[in-house]
């Protein structure tokens, strides 16, 4: 039986110049992801190689919306993840796959896509490969496209900018996060606007819709729902430790 999934390889820049507190801290995302993805019927995260998680997941936009929920709690700024993203089909049982020793073809497309950010003269935080030569390869230039806007966006954003998108991803409500960071709302309407939030989430609101329609090409099934469900149960858990994701 078939079964769709995708799979991100996750490095971190610089990771050399403090590898003690960033181990650490990798084992403190790696629960993160556990706890956000617990309601797939197959998901796994590890934590290996020192600075290096890797996740395989149900579903081909799941790994690229966790990896964008990384990217907006991760409190190291000087020293940003990076992720090669990949998705495609796969015959195996997943709840068999050992991810340590797995060197699936769809592995290495995920490495092939950290590698070339990692060795990018304009290093993006994501890059998009397909799993499979079927993938339309319009959709992932303009997926990819999409990514480098976005990533571009986030890091021209000022500290509170960033604050501002990063509960928004969360909350989504203007009243709230004004009383969370104690500021009018129309100081953040006005953030919310010059640090382009509408734009990065917009994004990955599209992003999640382009891969859950590939998805539905391929399989004939219909996970909008799921990516729908998992985005609001990660909502949930970031929301459970809002005070420290607003000192991050």
């Amino acid at each position: 039986m078939k079964h769709p999934i995708s799979i991100f390889m996750m490095d971190v820049t610089n990771s050399s110049k403090n590898w003690d507190e960033i181990t650490s801290y990798l084992g403190e995302v790696e629960g993160f992801v556990k706890r956000w993805t617990r309601g797939l019927p197959h998901a796994q995260v590890r934590h290996r190689l020192g600075d290096e998680i890797v996740g395989l997941f149900d579903h081909y936009s799941t790994a690229y919306t966790v990896a964008f929920y990384i990217s907006q709690i991760w409190k190291y700024k000087e020293q940003p993840p990076y992720f090669g993203i990949t998705f495609g089909t796969v015959d195996t049982s997943l709840q068999q796959i050992d991810l340590d020793k797995w060197n699936h073809p769809l592995m290495r497309q995920a490495r092939l896509a950290n590698e070339k950010i990692k060795h990018s003269s304009q290093r993006s935080s994501m890059l998009l490969l397909p799993g499979e030569a079927s993938i339309e390869d319009t959709s992932l230039e303009m997926a990819n496209l999409l990514l480098s806007y976005q990533h571009k966006f986030m890091s021209d954003q000022t500290s509170l900018q960033q604050l501002i998108s990063r509960l928004y991803a969360i909350l989504d409500e203007q009243k709230a996060i004004a009383r969370l960071v104690n500021k009018s709302p129309s100081t953040i309407s006005s953030h919310y606007k010059k640090g382009n939030c509408e734009i990065i989430l917009n994004t990955l609101y599209t992003l999640q819709e382009t891969l859950d329609k590939l998805e539905t090409k391929s399989f004939g099934n219909q996970p909008h729902n799921i990516t729908k469900e998992l985005t609001q149960t990660i909502k949930n858990e970031l929301y459970k430790n809002i005070d420290a994701i607003i000192s991050i």
